[in-house]
């Protein structure tokens, strides 16, 4: 027979009767004693008093310092994105010759900053063994802050709610064939009216004819979740 309050860690079969169960499991002596354990160790949490009090704070310190080495990072990706400069050169070492402006630019920081430089120290002492410079947290943070760009983007155009769609082939460095897509709308703002445009992406095509383009062009809109009925050019 199962026992009362063990739901658990014995599991439970007899689910005609799981009602009575739960309610037992809830006045049990084994969850009345660790609700009772996990209030007094939020509270000595809050207080700063329990035992491992300065592995804790080593633990605060630690996310605290990795907080404000992402957010620099993020920083320093907004930045060359925003001024289309190129971010890696030919290798991906700090103080070597040619590592491109995203590493050139951690090394700027370095001269200045402690936390970028504290960072910099661990990695040439390999102190660490991740330290989130590389190429890959690079592209990662580009397509993370593209996606926010563009849902904000795409928010903005349903709220105006109709637009025009520019669209322009070319073959990439790959002869892989691309289109661009470009949505345009008249943003109302008072008294003035403005038209705006904004790049939504690349889209890879392999039908190049009108009808190819068209449903390509189609899909592309509704996973934008645009209601085609609303375009007018």
């Amino acid at each position: 027979m199962i026992s009362k309050g063990k739901l658990g860690d014995e599991g439970y079969s007899d689910w005609h009767h799981d009602t009575n169960r739960v309610k037992e499991h809830e006045i049990s002596l084994d969850r009345l004693t660790n609700r009772n354990k996990w209030f007094d160790m939020r509270k000595r949490l809050n207080l700063n008093e329990t035992i491992d009090k300065v592995q804790y704070e080593q633990f605060k310190k630690e996310r605290d310092c990795w907080k404000q080495v992402f957010l620099q990072i993020i920083a320093i990706v907004k930045f060359l994105a925003k001024h289309n400069l190129a971010f890696r050169g030919s290798n991906e070492k700090l103080y070597k010759k040619g590592n491109g402006n995203f590493l050139g630019v951690i090394e700027m920081l370095e001269e200045f900053d402690p936390v970028i430089k504290e960072h910099v120290r661990q990695i040439t002492n390999d102190e660490l063994h991740v330290y989130y410079l590389g190429h890959m947290i690079q592209n990662e943070l580009i397509f993370l802050i593209a996606q926010e760009i563009k849902k904000e983007l795409i928010k903005t155009i349903k709220e105006e709610k109709y637009y025009s769609v520019i669209l322009d082939c070319t073959p990439d460095s790959s002869h892989q064939e691309q289109m661009t897509i470009i949505v345009r709308y008249l943003k109302l703002s008072y008294n003035f009216v403005t038209v705006e445009e904004f790049f939504l992406g690349f889209l890879n095509v392999d039908d190049t004819f009108r009808k190819g383009l068209f449903d390509i062009t189609i899909e592309e809109l509704k996973s934008f979740g645009l209601e085609i009925d609303d375009m007018r050019g």
